[in-house]
This record gives structure tokens, sequence and C-alpha cells, in this order.
């Protein structure tokens, strides 16, 4: 049964960023089915051994049963329906909500709309059961870090490697389909159709694969017979990562790649230099030029990868400098509306409902606003307020406290490990805690310009390393 579980939540990791992003309406259901299994089969049967950590499990099953119940609560109670350009009888409804009948309680709070309500809720759920059954499975030791990260990482590369292959031969579709094929927006990467949203995972993969690299390693410079194959294919996977985190076309997610590796050595120079200095030992020769030659060349050709690549990126600065960051100030007004969104609602504590936004944003886009708002608006642009409008304080509140204390463990783990004489982690899982945390911190800041949590498959990768973080304390070890 463990061999089935790493295999199932491998498969479900793999299958969201490949099967098109999870993007597409059709496209969206393997994954949830997947992730939906694999919690419930995770839950039975993967339980900790040790009595340590049931407090916090307490905790993460406590806010994740609020965050369910205020989500189905709001999607029982809808109290409209939300018709977007379809004729009933002789009346054309462009955008408009009819209230309905049926609702049973009128004079409570409820979501506006069950369609757009389910469309989310549909991934937010099995994202909640994949964060307790991850949890479970890692602190249980089912499932290691060393394969949840690994897994992670080449998958992130399998997408930089199809969106780079796709700049090669200028792909006009996804996949090169003629069904995927996006008019309207020709920009896509990988199987994403923004190159945004590709860049945020990639960047996921690429904090997780350096401590990959780094763990491995490790690992293998203690063994006689080690030899530096694995080291070589992360490397090499870490080029494609980095080459397609700069190049897919993001702005955002040019500069969060590369505060990506600045976070990420700042955390663990020394183990870098100690992994310098101790990667002769993987060499047939030992010898120290040989290994200044080889990362010599894996630095040049990671530079040459990125600047043989980058003309998309530079074209796109270009021409948010030429109009004076129209982007930013077009996010900039989005976000003023949203802020009016939340301050208006009769029941602010509780929010508009999963799936609100989308059908709710242009009602309160003034006349002025609607100049430079001149499109539909499907995300916000920015998950956290998109959250506040749809969650309310109390729901927001509740993923703060579930977001932020899966982090808040890794980073206490790490202090006491820093300042403990004892050893209480194994070295490996310190350098995986540390990508972890960094993986998280800049999916969360990048998620103020862009909406990765509205993805399925990032949604659902990103519950995985919720659920490692929640296990964080529980994966102490009696080795001196």
């Amino acid at each position: 049964m463990s061999r089935l579980l790493n295999i199932l939540v491998c498969f479900t990791l793999i299958l969201g960023p490949l099967c098109v992003g999870s993007y597409f309406g059709e496209w969206r259901w393997p994954l949830i089915y997947a992730a939906t299994t694999t919690g419930l089969l995770a839950l039975v049967f993967a339980r900790p051994k040790k009595a340590g950590g049931r407090v916090s499990f307490s905790v993460l099953l406590t806010l994740l049963l609020l965050i369910a119940a205020q989500g189905y609560w709001m999607h029982y109670n809808t109290g409209t329906v939300f018709i977007e350009n379809e004729i009933i009888g002789t009346v054309h409804y462009f955008w408009q909500f009819l209230p309905l009948e049926s609702q049973p309680y009128p004079e409570y709070v409820g979501g506006v709309d069950q369609a757009e309500g389910w469309d989310r809720l549909s991934y937010i759920l099995p994202c909640l059961l994949i964060v307790l059954a991850v949890r479970q499975m890692v602190a249980s030791r089912v499932l290691s870090l060393r394969v949840l990260c690994g897994t992670i990482f080449w998958t992130g590369v399998a997408v930089a490697t199809l969106g780079l292959v796709q700049r090669y031969t200028g792909a006009e579709g996804i996949y090169w389909s003629d069904d995927l094929i996006l008019k309207n927006r020709p920009l896509f990467f990988g199987p994403y159709r923004s190159p945004g949203i590709a860049t945020s995972y990639m960047n996921l993969g690429l904090a997780l694969g350096l401590s990959h690299l780094l763990a491995t390693t490790r690992r293998l410079s203690r063994r006689k017979d080690a030899k530096p194959t694995q080291p070589l294919f992360i490397c090499i996977g870490l080029i494609i990562l980095f080459t397609g985190a700069m190049t897919a076309g993001s702005k955002a997610g040019t500069v969060f790649a590369v505060s990506t590796l600045i976070l990420w050595f700042v955390m663990n120079w020394r183990a870098v230099f100690s992994m310098l200095r101790n990667a002769t030992s993987l060499l047939p020769s030992g010898s120290p030029h040989e290994r200044n030659i080889i990362f010599s060349a894996i630095a040049a050709a990671g530079i040459f990868g990125v600047l043989s690549l980058g003309a998309t990126v530079t074209e796109r600065w270009e021409k948010s400098i030429d109009n004076d960051h129209q982007t930013l100030q077009v996010r900039n007004i989005a976000n003023s509306v949203q802020l009016k969104m939340i301050d208006q609602p009769e029941w602010g504590w509780a929010g508009y409902g999963p799936g609100s936004f989308f059908p709710l944003f242009p009602f309160h886009v003034s006349q002025e606003e609607g100049k430079a708002l001149n499109s539909k608006w499907v995300y916000s642009h920015n998950d956290h307020l998109q959250t506040l409008v749809e969650w309310g304080w109390a729901g927001t509140g509740c993923f703060v406290l579930l977001i932020g204390g899966g982090p808040t463990i890794l980073l206490t783990e790490l202090i006491n490990e820093a300042l403990s004489k004892k050893r209480r982690h194994r070295t490996g899982n310190l350098f995986y805690f540390r990508g972890i945390a960094i993986a998280m911190f800049i999916c969360l800041l990048h998620a103020t310009v862009d909406f990765p949590f509205q993805i399925e498959s990032i949604a659902i990768t990103f519950a995985a390393l919720l659920g490692a973080a929640w296990a964080g304390k529980s994966l102490r070890s009696n080795e001196e």
C-alpha cells in the first residue's frame, strides 16, 4: 500500500501540469479525480506511528474543516443564478443575476452562483484533502521529501523542455494541437496558456531542484562507489528549468526566478561551498580541476541558454517601459476595485462566495475605471484580494493560518536546528525544508500580480508542499 500511495501522489503531481496545465474545462477533471482518490486513500492507510505532532494535526484538521464548511455553505445557500450572454424566452441576458426562489435560507449569507461556486470548490476541496493526506504520508514516512520534491522538480523540467521546444519550432497551439490554439493569446508556454502561470510553476520546481541537488550530492558523497551521474542530470535539469523560467515571456516570472536563486543561495551558501569541496569525491579522477571545468561548463550553458532565448522577455520589458508600465497600472486599478468590493458586501465576514469574483467584478467597475479595464477579468491577477472578495475575513483568516502555519513550522525547525547542539533532523531534510519554504514564499509573492492559485495544477502542487511543511516537526529523528 505504501508503494501504491507513492505512485498515486507522483502520478497526481505529474498529471496536473502536463495535462494542459489543468486550465481548459474538460482537461481539469482527470487531475481532480486523481487528487481526490489519492487524498482519500492516503487518509485511510497513512497513519503516523509516533504520537508527536498531534497538536499540529488537530490545528490543521480544524482549519481545513472550517474552510470546507464555509465553502459548502456558501454553495448550498446560493441566492442567485448568473447568466452570461444567454437568451431565455424572448429576453437576451448579457450579464445578469436572476434571484432564486428556491434559496434554502434567504435571510442568511450565501453565494452568487452555484455553477461558478462549484467550479472553484471542485478543486479547492481536493486541495484540502491533499494537504492533510501528504501531511500524514510524510509524517508516517510513507512518502519521503526526496520523492516529493524530486517529482515536482522533474515535472517542472518537462514543462520547461516542452515550452522551449515550442519556442524553437514556432508552435501555434499547445502540444501543437489545432484544438488548443488561442487566437487572442498566442503567447503560451509549455502546457500553460499563460507564460506568467507557467513561470510560477517552474519557479516552484526551481527552488526544489536546487535543494534536491544539494541533498543528492551529499547523500552520494558518503558512498564509496558513488558516481556523478545523478548530480549532473539534476544540473542539466536546473539549466533547462531556469532557462524556461527566464525566457517564458513573463516579466514578473523573470524577477521571481532571479529572486529564487538569490534567496536560496543566501539560505544555503555554506552547503553550496561544502558541495563544491566534496564534489571531487564523485569524479573518477578526484581532481579539483575536473570539478572546476564541469561547473564552469554548467554555468556557461545556463548563461547562453538564457541569452539565446531572452528575446521574448526583452521585447515585453521594452513594451512595458514604452507604455509607462501599463500592465501594472491596470492591475493597480483592478486591485482598487477589489478593495471597494470587500467593503461593500452586507455579509463582509463571509464574502460573496467561491467563484463570485468573475461575475461580480464588472458591477463594481466605475465608468472611469472601465476605460482601463475594458476586458473580461476571469481572475483578478491578485489571488490574495480575490480570496478576500470570495471568502471574506473569516475564510481568508483560515487560509492565512493554514498557509502560514506550514512555513512557520519549517522555519522554527530550521532555527532550532541552527541553535541547538543536538541534531534533530537529517541534513538532507533540512535542505528540502529550505527549498519548500522558498518555493511557497515565491509562489505567494507571485500571486500578488498573477493568479497561480486559481490554476488547479499549481494549487494542488502547492497543497502537497504545504502538507509536507505541516509534517516538518514529525520528521525529527534520533540521529546524532
